[in-house]
């Protein structure tokens, strides 16, 4: 019911991003899109007759692109990140421990093929964590993006109460929590 270790490998989804903005020479934000609609981190999984469109850049003419060329950026960087992790956890000691594997949380983690790669990096089983348990804002939060914000927010809950459920009062809270969440969600998305 402790930390054992922590570490912090400072490169993800944003990093990712730029790699696939720069590589395809189009604007961040366009970049992100592409990413979230057509990434890929396994380019085994890609079919070399898939063709994505990529907008322009200052009024240029959106141009057609094979999804390999965009899996080409995302999977050697996804592989670059997990291999960071894994220095960092052998480092740590505990690689040998992780019987129960890895679990990847994120706006990444979102990515197809990204659980393939990273059982590969990391030689262990792997999973998308996705919070549980949620009440009112499931349909909301029901992705890899939002577990870690979830599970802080019910943990920080739970240890308010002393580690047990949370109680009426608590759960009140929770739903304050819940509610403003809902409002920066929609406010970003």
């Amino acid at each position: 019911n402790s930390i054992k270790a922590t570490s912090v490998v400072a490169l993800g989804g944003t990093n990712l991003t730029n790699d696939i903005a720069i590589g395809l020479r189009t604007p961040n934000h366009e970049a992100e899109k592409i990413k979230r609609q057509y990434g890929c981190a396994a380019s085994a999984l890609v079919g070399a007759d898939e063709m994505i469109r990529v907008p322009g850049v200052g009024g240029r003419e959106p141009r057609e692109l094979s999804r390999r060329v965009l899996t080409d950026i995302i999977e050697p960087r996804m592989v670059e990140i997990f291999m960071l992790a894994r220095q960092e956890i052998e480092l740590s000691g505990y690689l040998n421990q992780l019987a129960s594997g890895i679990v990847l949380t994120g706006g990444a983690a979102q990515l197809d093929g990204i659980v393939e790669v990273a059982q590969e990096v990391f030689e262990l089983p792997v999973r998308l964590g996705v919070p549980k348990g949620v009440v009112g804002l499931a349909d909301l939060v029901d992705s890899p993006q939002y577990a870690t914000v979830v599970g802080l927010v019910r943990h920080g809950l739970q240890n308010a109460h002393g580690g047990g459920r949370p109680t009426l009062k608590g759960r009140d809270l929770f739903e304050k929590v819940a509610a403003r969440m809902r409002g920066w969600i929609r406010d970003f998305f």
